[in-house]
């Protein structure tokens, strides 16, 4: 029996699909199997990896349609083909443990409702994307916690926690979710188990407001890989973004719009950041579907100056910052204007270089290790974790 189809949506970055694959290929068992979307405009690049180095029945590959599909479209053929009781989506420059199945079934033993597992993640920048040194991330502990819905929700929908980025935790997107689950969205969202072009947030909207029970494990199970051609490689240079920005609308055109006119914090406008762009998937979810907002407007303007806070460069900050005043002062008539107050730039500045550990996190010099690919910083940060069969076995200490 199928345990856990990965889905892995890609575009036009085929070099780095392949050795995603090859490393899933690596892992023994039969217990998973990997769907590959190629959305490309060469489908020959993958078709002939399949055809020459790829025999092995645990993977299938869908190829590109007569046109390119927005993200949001590629994610749902996936989903429609996964066989696996559990679904997991991961980016094409990212990796994940096959051995998470282990996880699912001691999940299921313990809490037989269970229908969506998050877990922590490794973060690795490819050697091709380290225009300035940095920290690649490495979590170290192993506790399971039992989420409580209603604080997630409060994090998710209504940014209670006041930070650039809500941490929802949970989603199809380095998470796994039941497939029962997953129908069961569904059935009851239109038809479709993804509708919005930020399709990674707008997963963990339905899945924190649907799963019965949702359980995460702090030890990591996939790694946050970014490469040159990623979003979050494009997000460092202001030209990079625009261009990406205008790519990623002209092929969402005919989904939800991400220039929304009740929320006018648009996807195209100078000084956008991920804060904007997730708050406003969250917006449009919460309106769409009847879910409380009462407090996000406060709790964005706080989630905007933490945006523009940790903005290290002082050219940028003032783009963010105007950004955000612009949307502010169109919001609503200006209501929710005087709740924004950023603190002055402090400075030029470089991000820290210092290896250790940090709040159950431990950071590395990219340039200290050997690694080439985000699979292989798995392998060199799981010798800093519990092994898989341990925190699957339940037990809190182990011996060599």
């Amino acid at each position: 029996m199928i345990q856990l189809s990965i889905c892995l949506p890609t575009r036009n970055r085929q070099s780095y699909c392949i050795e995603t694959i090859r490393a899933l290929a690596a892992t023994k068992g039969t217990d998973f199997e990997v769907i590959v979307g190629d959305n490309s405009d060469d489908g020959s690049v993958l078709a002939d990896f399949f055809a020459r180095e790829l025999q092995d029945p645990r993977f299938r590959l869908i190829g590109p349609e007569a046109a390119v599909l927005p993200m949001v479209g590629n994610w749902e053929r996936l989903a429609g083909a996964a066989r696996g009781r559990w679904v997991s989506v991961i980016g094409d420059d990212d990796y994940i443990d096959p051995r998470l199945v282990l996880m699912l079934k001691y999940y299921e033993r313990l809490y037989p409702e269970v229908e969506a597992v998050g877990w922590s993640r490794m973060h690795f920048n490819w050697p091709d994307n380290r225009p300035e040194p940095a920290l690649s991330v490495v979590p170290v502990t192993h506790d399971t916690y039992v989420a409580v819905k209603s604080l997630l929700q409060d994090r998710l929908y209504r940014w209670s926690e006041g930070n650039r980025r809500p941490s929802a935790g949970f989603g199809a997107y380095h998470g796994a979710i039941r497939r029962s689950l997953m129908e069961r969205i569904k059935r009851k969202f239109g038809g479709r188990y993804f509708e919005h072009p930020t399709v990674d947030f707008e997963s963990s909207c339905k899945v924190i407001l649907e799963a019965r029970m949702l359980v995460h494990c702090q030890r990591p199970f996939s790694v946050l890989g970014a490469c040159a051609a990623s979003n979050s490689a494009g997000a460092r240079r202001r030209e990079t973004t625009t261009e990406r920005a205008k790519a990623f609308l002209a092929e969402s055109a005919g989904t939800v719009d991400m220039n929304d006119p009740v929320f006018p914090f648009p996807l195209n406008g100078a000084g956008v950041s991920n804060c904007a762009v997730i708050a406003s998937t969250t917006s449009w979810f919460c309106r769409t579907y009847g879910i409380d907002l009462t407090g996000f407007p406060e709790n964005f303007a706080r989630a905007a100056m933490d945006e523009c806070n940790v903005t290290t460069v002082e050219e940028e900050y003032e783009l963010k910052k105007s950004y955000f005043e612009r949307g502010f002062e169109a919001w609503e008539g200006g209501k929710w204007r005087a709740f924004f107050k950023p603190a002055p730039f402090w400075g030029n500045r470089s991000v820290n270089e210092m290896s250790g550990v940090l709040k159950d996190q431990l950071y590395i010099r990219e340039d200290a290790t050997p690694s080439q690919t985000p699979a292989e910083f798995y392998r060199f940060g799981e010798n800093a974790i519990l092994p898989v069969d341990i925190v699957a076995s339940g037990a809190r200490v182990f011996a060599r």
